[in-house]
C-alpha cells in the first residue's frame, strides 16, 4: 500500500470522530451498556429504540467519561452486583436509566437552572407495556386524545 498526503489528510480528518465512535453505539461497550439496561428494566424484550433512547439521554446528562466507567462497572458482572459496592453517581444513573425506561420521562435545567420535565418516550415506556387492558393516550385510535377523551360510561345507558 502506497501511503500518498491525500489518504494521510483524509485518514487525519476522521481522527475527531474516533472519541465519538463509542457514543455512536459502534464499540463491543455498547452491546454492554444495553445488557445492562435490559437488566435494570428487568425484561428482555425491550424495544432496541428504547435501549438507544435511554443511551441518548445518558450521554446528555452524564457526558461519555461517565459512560465508559458505568460500563467499566458493569462489565462481567450483573447490575445487582455492581450496585452492591457502587457509588453514589452509579446509583443516581442507575435511576436515571430506570426513570427513562419506565416512565419515559426526562428532565433538562437551562442555563437559568429551571428544570423542565417532558416524557417524549412515554408511548414505548416500560409502564404502559406492563398494562393489557390500556394502550399510551394518542396511539390508542381516535382524533386528538384517542379513546381517552372518551369517559367509560359515555353513550352507555345504564
Amino acid at each position: 500500500m502506497k501511503l500518498s498526503r491525500r489518504s494521510l489528510l483524509a485518514s487525519a480528518a476522521l481522527i475527531p470522530l474516533a472519541g465519538q465512535a463509542q457514543a455512536l453505539s459502534l464499540g463491543s461497550g455498547s452491546r454492554v451498556f444495553s445488557e445492562a439496561v435490559r437488566q435494570i428494566g428487568g425484561v428482555v424484550d425491550i424495544p432496541n429504540h428504547m435501549v438507544r433512547a435511554v443511551e441518548t439521554e445518558f450521554l446528555t446528562v452524564y457526558g461519555q467519561d461517565a459512560m465508559n466507567t458505568f460500563i467499566q462497572l458493569v462489565d462481567g458482572r450483573s447490575i445487582t452486583e455492581a450496585l452492591t459496592d457502587a457509588s453514589d453517581d452509579f446509583k443516581d444513573q442507575t435511576k436515571l436509566i430506570a426513570r427513562v425506561l419506565y416512565t419515559g420521562e426526562i428532565t433538562r435545567t437551562d442555563e437559568k437552572g429551571n428544570s423542565t420535565t417532558t416524557v417524549p418516550y412515554y408511548p414505548w415506556s416500560l409502564a404502559w407495556s406492563s398494562l393489557a387492558f390500556a394502550k399510551a393516550p394518542g396511539i390508542c385510535g381516535g382524533p386528538k386524545f384517542g379513546h381517552w377523551t372518551h369517559g367509560p360510561l359515555k353513550g352507555r345507558e345504564m
